[in-house]
């Protein structure tokens, strides 16, 4: 094979084409294989000269000329190039550079239609949602306020309670009440009390007047609980009532014990009256418990 490019390819440039070659004939690409599909009139436009649309190698066309009986519809093989051109070329000839890319510019941003201006309905619409959510607002303050008034009142009215069921709270009520002075006492059970044993004697002889009531209470509950005030009744011997008195912790506790401090839970305490009846010279008596204002 001779040199690709050499004055020998070119010399038979002139050489006339006979009339006797078929229309449709079939080259290949020296270089790199592929066939390419020509006629003999593409062959005498160009002189021979064909340009590999796949390696872009130019060569003589007519040098490889292959004929084909019948001109079929072209199919894609591994082989074939998918295009061709045929133009006069150098031999020296080089592949084309290629374009230069086109820079894009910037998209412009599609911001969508211009709001609506607002009707003076939709104003007004506006300005009346603003004003109840004001309103809410204002009503949800008040409420609250209400509920921190009903709240602390409840914690006062009930703040002995609340001590018993909540020992942590105590001392929280305890500076509760120290403004307002109040104390914070155990709660009033009587119930939750009980006379264990109680008795009524003459505490001398001769003062016949001069009685004296010894009861024990004991304290069942498992909570400290407020000191009762005890009902005292003096009776004849047919029971009937003589005399009724009502005492108040702060009368029957001894000395230096405090009123505030309650009966702990599961204890006992003993209480002493002495009392003068004077005429009434009773001959019995009935003890009842009740809650200490």
């Amino acid at each position: 094979r001779k040199p690709r490019g050499s004055n020998s390819d070119f010399a038979r440039q002139d050489a006339p084409i006979s009339e006797g070659y078929i229309v449709s004939m079939v080259t290949q690409c020296p270089s790199c294989g592929t066939r390419f599909r020509v006629t003999l009139e593409q062959l005498e436009a160009r002189q021979g000269q064909v340009r590999c649309g796949l390696c872009q190698t130019v060569f003589d066309g007519r040098e490889p000329l292959v004929a084909e009986p019948e001109p079929a519809p072209p199919t894609a093989s591994a082989h074939e190039a998918p295009a061709f051109r045929l133009e006069p070329v150098d031999a020296g000839a080089v592949a084309p550079e290629p374009e230069p890319a086109v820079e894009a510019g910037p998209k412009e941003r599609d911001y969508g239609p211009p709001p609506e201006q607002l009707s003076f309905d939709d104003q007004i619409f506006l300005e009346e949602e603003r004003a109840r959510g004001r309103s809410a607002r204002w009503w949800a303050v008040g409420a609250a306020l209400v509920f921190f008034v009903l709240g602390g009142h409840a914690a006062y009215v009930y703040r002995s309670e609340l001590a018993t069921q909540f020992p942590g709270l105590k001392p929280h009520l305890l500076r509760l009440c120290k403004p307002l002075r109040c104390t914070v006492m155990p709660p009033q059970r009587p119930t939750l009390l009980a006379i264990e044993a109680s008795d009524l004697q003459f505490a001398d002889s001769k003062q016949p007047s001069r009685i004296q009531l010894t009861a024990t209470l004991r304290n069942h509950a498992g909570h400290d609980v407020g000191y009762p005030a005890l009902d005292l009744v003096l009776t004849n011997k047919m029971e009937h009532t003589l005399a009724r008195r009502i005492f108040l912790p702060a009368e029957y506790l001894e000395s230096g014990r405090d009123p505030a401090s309650g009966i702990p839970a599961n204890a006992e305490i003993t209480v002493q009256l002495d009392l003068d009846a004077g005429t009434l010279d009773p001959a019995g008596f009935r003890l009842n418990l009740l809650a200490a204002p």
